[in-house]
């Protein structure tokens, strides 16, 4: 075989590895931000769980919707987030 042949086969499979490595990483990308969007939603869903049980147990007569727009305010924004939703209900009901 003549070496300029292995020399562009070496670099063939080079350019291959490359590219395959790039478009891993071009697909790694948007699943690590649909991973990260779920957990919010996830923890922002059992967060609100949480608090409605807790608020039950406790006989108060208050209790945040659990849905997606919520689950992912409670998630994003955590604590504030909740008690945000927590007064502008509390402040449309009066």
């Amino acid at each position: 075989m003549d070496v300029f042949l292995q020399i562009k086969v070496i670099l063939l499979y080079g350019a291959i590895l490359l590219s395959i490595y790039t478009i891993f990483l071009l697909i790694l990308g948007p699943l690590k931000f649909i991973g990260k969007l779920s957990l919010k939603f996830i923890f922002g869903g059992a967060s609100l769980f949480l608090l409605n049980q807790g608020l039950h147990l406790l006989d108060v007569q208050f209790s945040l919707g659990i849905n997606l727009i919520t689950s992912f305010i409670s998630g994003y924004l955590g604590v504030f987030g909740i008690l945000a939703m927590a007064l502008i209900k509390y402040l449309v009901i009066l």
